[in-house]
């Protein structure tokens, strides 16, 4: 008997050792599904102006109602994180390619200086519309806490608002 304990005794830190590890690492089982990949919609204001970007109808939203982004000259703004798969631009634009009723504004204190509408589509570089496919830039940045890790950005030019 005493024996017996004895060899009990002497494997009991490879049993504690082992048993740590496994506890310590987390059972593999549980972390089947990888993170969702979330990524956040944002305007780059490169113009002189100070102005706010209205999002009518936006699916985005949660609740149809517009979103509002004052932006600052020369600043970056965001709204909403989406999850997405492989391409951020490409969940995007199948996201509000659903809802024809969808409109961005631009205002410059209470007056509207731009708006886009219509539908959305590559429509290549010259054309600077937040539906145009090519419009958008996707920046990947380190994951946060809530797993996002990108962001998509439209710029808004002096072009835009003129």
């Amino acid at each position: 008997m005493k024996n017996k304990k004895n060899k009990l005794i002497m494997r009991l830190p490879i049993i504690l050792i082992g048993l740590s590890l496994f506890l310590l690492t987390g059972c593999i089982l549980f972390n089947i599904d990888p993170p969702q990949k979330w990524c956040t919609v944002k305007f780059l204001n490169t113009s002189k102006h100070d102005i706010i970007v209205k999002m009518i109808n936006h699916p985005l939203s949660g609740d149809d109602t517009a979103i509002l982004i004052p932006i600052e000259s020369s600043r970056e703004e965001g709204t909403k994180e989406f999850v997405y798969e492989n391409n951020a631009i490409e969940e995007y634009f199948s996201i509000i390619a659903d809802n024809s009723d969808v409109k961005i504004e631009i205002y410059l204190g209470n007056i509207i200086v731009k708006q886009w509408n219509g539908s959305s589509g590559s429509f290549g570089d010259s054309i600077n519309s937040p539906f145009n496919y090519d419009s958008w830039v996707f920046e990947s940045i380190k994951p946060t806490g809530e797993n996002i890790v990108g962001e998509i950005v439209f710029t808004i030019t002096d072009e835009d608002i003129e």
